[in-house]
């Protein structure tokens, strides 16, 4: 199974949906003829659950699916773009405004969009959805917010409460049973007191109890599970009790059912429940319970009462659970976290929580970073990712307080593995300029920053930005100063990457057997080793001696099996797949290269799994296999392109890939070229993914029977002008854009095709219209 990381998937609905047909049918009539709908309502009035909903009901209608982006844990404005597009998945390494960067992901797809939980950003969100509007023709957005976003063309669905019993159905266990938030309210009690049931003798208190919460879902769900401890008459009682005394608090964004509801669970948890509801809003997004234990119990709440009291608020609907394959999570409905963050605001442990959250957060990336030593690599490394918007809130703690600044440079070095093999380069460099803005005299946190900097520079293709970093780096820590040695290795090594990456294979060679001799006896710094020796090895393939490269990468292997280092191993397998091709053993090749594949997918690497895609291309040719080579060069450019990737690493690889991709394109005959190129292309990821793996395509290896695949609509209407004999500029004025998108479509076009020039899109078009592959 191949694992996601930010995915913006639906989330899972944890209890029964109930009611809402009309509000849903508006829902979907209004996606079919708007681009935008917002869901509003006060809070408690069930807006995420509509619109999850929804989009689940349309998804089907998306060729590109349903994007669902959380916005509850954002509250800075300016990471808008950022939330959106870790929900995208989006990798990518240039340094392109992150608004530009989504409008050209999202320019061609037929994508739902959902944006949860606008009101706190709601000018920003405004802003981004008219952007993506205006240049995605087939992206359709649905928001959920207290308010309405005021963007042109705006619909919007208001959301009331649900449905009440009128004075004549009372008493009618008939008429109840059709009722939603009766409906609503026996289910939920049906958790707790599961033979509960609708009856003469109950209908006309379920009725009231309803009526007096004014169909308000989040204070019906609220009172319901009271029916644990109390009985109908006195839940009834103590809620009449409860509303009288919150009669008149209106807001415009709170409905005062709820506020009182809400108060009134309040009051019936126990100290510790109370306590523990007035810390947890320190998280910004899902926690598990680990987490609430290592962050908010002291000595008021000891560490083996979190959990009882964590369960004892999953059985009060204070805080709900949220399955995964990993286990269970937790989180906050908004309007309870609000009423916990004013709790915690008033007890005055507001500061020592936040750098309790720190410190927990601090710990867990510097886990992961020695993970392979303690355990599994890979679902550390995945909770690192999943805990990313805490972690984000933690660093921004240091940001903000320059007496933490040291513990947040450290912690974002720590998590370099994050940063550059689970495809986060843009987020790490953010923060890491951010933490480094102020300098650090003598400080070797601040040399580990920029030394992180450069290996991201590396990963990028920036080569220059990297040498000034290094530099930069080398006058910070000259000899002497506390941990200079470690830190001059460490830059030896950087050197030595940038020198094999730069075509200097015998100075790289040099530094990088240094490195490994100084740190290998006492397997010093494995995050620094490992990769010294995979290069090492790499400069030795790549200058021909395939032999002793092939040494240095299974002793590296040995040493991985060791430290327990999957990630290496993996970078170590698809060299090895290097080796195997330059001693003309190509089925050993596929073997390394599918080895290295499956990890690669387990952390989202997806500039490896793009680079074992090309290999087992080069390697299907090797083997004779045309056609094969043809699609899994064909996905590898569409991933490339999908992600926002750019052409960098070894130039000997780069220029041996490509000469392969011509040759597969030169002896294929032409319509089985373009054939396998179509094939390609049109796989996506999780497809392609499972084709390099060896697996056949259902239905043999076509996979979509379009004349024009893999083009989009829009990339289909500039090849036809092409064909028309139309340049750049007449199509951009044919279609009302700027020319620079036309000259983004051209591109696209003659890299899913396997093109290089115009006059080929042309002929190509021409022979789609006549019913020509």
């Amino acid at each position: 199974m191949i694992r996601r990381f930010g995915t913006g998937e639906l989330p899972m609905e944890a209890t029964s949906f109930v009611g809402r047909k009309e509000e849903l049918r508006q829902v979907r009539r209004l996606l079919q003829v708007s681009r935008l709908v917002t869901v509003t309502g006060v809070a408690g009035i069930g807006k995420t659950r509509v619109a999850v909903r929804a989009a689940a009901e349309v998804l089907g209608t998306f060729a590109d699916g349903v994007k669902f982006v959380e916005l509850a844990g954002v509250s800075d404005p300016g990471r808008l773009e950022q939330a959106v597009a870790y929900a995208l998945e989006l990798v990518d390494l240039s340094v392109r405004p992150d608004t530009e960067v989504l409008v050209e992901h999202l320019r061609d797809r037929q994508m739902l969009l959902v944006l949860d939980t606008c009101e706190h950003l709601v000018d920003a969100c405004a802003r981004l959805a008219q952007t993506l509007l205006e240049n995605s023709p087939n992206l359709r957005i649905l928001a959920t917010s207290r308010q309405s976003l005021g963007v042109p063309g705006e619909h919007i669905v208001a959301l009331p409460p649900m449905a009440l019993p009128g004075p004549r159905a009372m008493k009618s266990v008939g008429a109840l049973s059709r009722c939603e938030s009766v409906t609503l309210f026996l289910e939920r009690v049906a958790a707790v007191r599961p033979n509960y049931a609708l009856t003469g003798e109950n209908a006309e208190e379920i009725a009231e109890i309803c009526t007096k919460l004014d169909g308000i879902p989040l204070a019906i769900e609220l009172v319901a599970v009271r029916m644990r401890a109390f009985t109908l008459g006195r839940v009834r009682d103590l809620l009449d009790d409860r509303l009288w005394l919150l009669s008149g608090r209106v807001t415009a964004s709170r409905h005062p059912t709820v506020g009182a509801t809400v108060d009134w669970s309040h009051d019936l948890c126990t100290p510790d429940e109370r306590l523990l509801w007035s810390r947890l809003p320190v998280f910004v997004s899902d926690f598990d319970a680990a987490a609430a234990e290592g962050v908010c119990a002291d000595e008021a709440l000891p560490a083996e009462r979190i959990l009882p009291t964590l369960l004892g608020l999953v059985d009060k609907s204070i805080v709900i659970p949220v399955k995964r394959e990993e286990g269970t999570a937790y989180r906050l409905l908004d309007i309870i976290r609000e009423y916990g963050a004013a709790r915690l605001a008033e007890s005055g442990d507001e500061g020592w929580l936040r750098r309790r959250h720190l410190r927990y957060h601090f710990e867990l990336a510097l886990r992961g970073k020695e993970s392979g030593r303690h355990g599994d690599q890979v679902e550390s490394w995945s909770r690192v990712r999943r805990q990313w918007p805490n972690i984000r809130a933690a660093l921004d703690l240091c940001v903000d307080d320059p007496e933490l600044r040291e513990t947040g440079l450290m912690m974002a070095a720590g998590l370099w593995y994050l940063w550059v093999a689970c495809g986060m380069l843009r987020e790490g460099r953010d923060q890491l300029e951010r933490l480094l803005a102020q300098p650090l005299p003598d400080s070797q946190a601040w040399s580990w920053g920029l030394l992180t900097l450069v290996y991201i520079a590396n990963a990028r293709g920036d080569l220059d930005e990297a040498r000034l970093l290094l530099e930069r780096c080398r006058l910070h820590s000259p000899p002497g100063t506390p941990g200079a040695e470690l830190v001059e290795l460490v830059q030896l090594k950087m050197n030595g990457t940038l020198a094999s990456v730069e075509g200097d294979p015998r100075a790289a060679e040099s530094m990088l057997g240094t490195v490994i001799e100084r740190l290998r006896p006492n397997r010093e710094l494995p995050e620094v080793l490992l990769p010294a020796m995979v290069e090492l090895g790499t400069c030795l393939v790549l200058g021909g001696e395939p032999e002793p490269a092939g040494r240095v990468l299974l002793e590296c292997r040995e040493l991985c099996d060791e430290l327990g280092e999957v990630w290496s191993n993996a970078q170590a397998d698809y060299v090895l797949g290097l080796v195997a091709r330059a001693e003309g053993d190509a089925a050993r090749a596929v073997g390394h290269a599918r080895d290295s594949l499956r990890v690669k997918t387990r952390f989202s690497d997806t500039m490896g799994v793009v680079s074992c895609f090309e290999l087992l291309a080069c390697a299907a040719a090797d083997q004779g296999d045309l056609a094969r080579a043809g699609r899994l060069f064909a996905a590898a450019r569409a991933e490339r392109l999908d992600k926002g990737l750019i052409e960098q690493g070894y130039p000997v690889v780069i220029e041996e890939s490509a000469r392969c991709a011509e040759r597969v394109a030169k002896e294929l005959p032409r319509r089985e070229a373009e054939q396998a190129v179509r094939e390609g292309a049109a796989l996506g990821s999780e497809r392609a993914i499972a084709y390099a793996l060896g697996e056949e395509l259902a239905g043999g290896p076509a996979v979509r029977d379009s004349r024009w695949a893999p083009l989009t609509r829009r990339e289909r209407e500039v090849a036809e002008l092409v064909a028309e004999g139309l340049t750049n500029r007449q199509i951009a004025h044919r279609l009302v854009v700027v020319q620079r998108t036309v000259d983004s479509h051209v591109e696209h076009i003659l890299a899913k095709l396997g093109f290089s020039a115009r006059t080929q899109i042309a002929a190509w078009a021409i022979r789609q219209r006549r019913g020509h592959v």
